[in-house]
């Protein structure tokens, strides 16, 4: 299995991936607002009629109604750790220049169903439990060191989730990259405790908002790849707006090692 993966992350992709909804919430944007403008520039929930199926969207709900025990349980935070290193630090995309790059954590404005669906890809094919995929919407406001306004603003957010025993764990190294998060710390990380927002745990084939929460198509590996590559470059160009040095933390140094 991780050979055949990593033969398929040295793939060029040959068609040009299915674009997922865009989480960005402009300034001063609600939810229902931002919810709207992403779909109505979006073709693909229509084409793939969507519309009647059981999305995460509609099947959000209070982080107090979540039924945890849907999220598989690795039993050993040890491992938890582990993986979450793993899928933090390794270089999956392989054939671009200059350099062989991780996921993009260090943009965190858009492509969170990118990151997460390569994880997902990365966890399975690394011998590890396969995960769920958590979602969270609402007027979300993160902070981080990424941005040249010290936040983000998302309407949904998404992140690969397992289960140490009652608790749940998220990795999200785009929010924090020292450790998996637990749903409570995620919660206050993306503005919880500041606004209303609600949950949704689904498939680890559950690609965006307008993906099937239960039983989704899936999405070839191939596109999953396509996809996050074309946030490679937005990324690349966000540290070096904020003068850093892109050769540097997105090579040998990146900043959650020091």
């Amino acid at each position: 299995m991780k050979s055949l993966f990593i033969l398929l992350l040295a793939l060029t992709a040959s068609t040009t991936a299915l674009a997922g909804l865009s989480p960005v919430r402009h300034s001063n944007e609600t939810y229902e607002a931002a919810s709207k403008r992403s779909r109505m520039n979006h073709s693909y929930e229509a084409s793939q009629n969507f519309l009647g199926r059981a999305t995460p969207e509609k099947s959000k709900k209070p982080m107090a109604e979540l039924n945890l025990n849907e999220i598989p349980d690795v039993g050993s935070y040890a491992d938890l750790e582990r993986e979450f290193k793993y899928v933090r630090d390794t270089r999956f995309i392989t054939d671009v220049t200059p350099f062989a790059r991780r996921l993009t954590w260090m943009y965190p404005d858009d492509g969170c169903y990118a990151r997460a669906e390569m994880a997902s890809i990365a966890l399975s094919s690394h011998n590890f439990p396969a995960p769920k995929k958590i979602f969270v919407f609402g007027s979300l406001k993160a902070l981080t060191k990424n941005s040249p306004y010290g936040s983000v603003q998302w309407w949904y957010h998404v992140a690969v989730t397992y289960r140490v025993g009652d608790e749940a764990y998220i990795f999200d190294p785009s929010i924090e990259p020292a450790k998996p998060l637990t749903l409570k710390e995620w919660n206050k990380a993306v503005g919880g405790e500041n606004s209303y927002v609600k949950y949704a745990i689904c498939s680890n084939k559950t690609y965006d908002p307008g993906s099937d929460c239960a039983a989704p198509r899936g999405l070839p590996t191939e596109e999953a790849i396509s996809e996050q590559k074309s946030f490679l470059s937005p990324e690349w160009s966000r540290l070096l707006d904020l003068h850093r040095s892109p050769e540097k933390e997105l090579g040998d140094n990146p900043p959650w090692l020091n």
